[in-house]
């Protein structure tokens, strides 16, 4: 085709010179397509998604790589916020806890002092005794929580009684849901149900 005109040769490798200028032209904008998207999800843009479908080959993996980077980090974001959520729940829950039998201690103490009957005297010992065993309780609670949030913690599952756990629950919580006027249904008559947890634990 090209031995008897010349012409033609000059045409194929100039055609071919366009092609390949094309491809390099479009790869380049490809490359600056990833490059952007990169740098946003760098910028902490979690929830950009780079447009996958004009990439091809090795290109199109890449970009869908940088894709899963971002919901990666951004699920990372999500749940360290839901732990510093409970975290703090947590701590407003167990000062609130903390403050009742303190508060109980202090109150007593003081009409202890000022008791005129020995009768009252064993009257008041009792409730701060009782007082300090649930504040005790409390803070071994929060030793324990501690120590599960970091998974330095001894669990021992086995069959538990989940009509047990209810009935302790329902009596543990009492006296506060009677201040809130608040009455606790519950149905233990029926089939009893276990569960392999630890019971002190729960």
């Amino acid at each position: 085709f090209t031995y008897y005109e010349t012409d033609n040769l000059l045409v194929l490798w100039f055609i071919g010179k366009i092609i390949i200028s094309v491809v390099i032209i479009y790869v380049a904008i490809m490359l600056s397509r990833l490059k952007s998207g990169g740098r946003k999800i760098a910028d902490g843009d979690l929830g950009y998604k780079i447009d996958t479908k004009p990439l091809v080959f090795d290109l199109k993996e890449h970009g869908e790589d940088l894709n899963r980077i971002g919901e990666g980090m951004n699920h990372a974001v999500e749940e360290r916020l839901r732990s510093e959520r409970m975290k703090t729940e947590l701590i407003t829950n167990v000062s609130h806890d903390i403050k009742t039998p303190l508060t109980s201690i202090v109150n007593y103490a003081g009409l202890l002092r000022d008791a005129e009957s020995d009768e009252q005297r064993t009257e008041y010992i009792e409730v701060i005794e009782r007082h300090s065993q649930r504040l005790r309780k409390l803070i071994d609670d929060l030793v324990e929580a501690s120590k599960a949030s970091t998974g330095n913690i001894r669990v021992d599952a086995e069959p538990t009684d989940i009509n047990l756990l209810i009935s302790q629950s329902a009596g543990e919580y009492a006296e506060r849901l009677s201040a809130a006027g608040i009455e606790a249904v519950y149905n233990c008559n029926g089939e009893n149900y276990t569960a392999r947890v630890d019971g002190r634990l729960m």
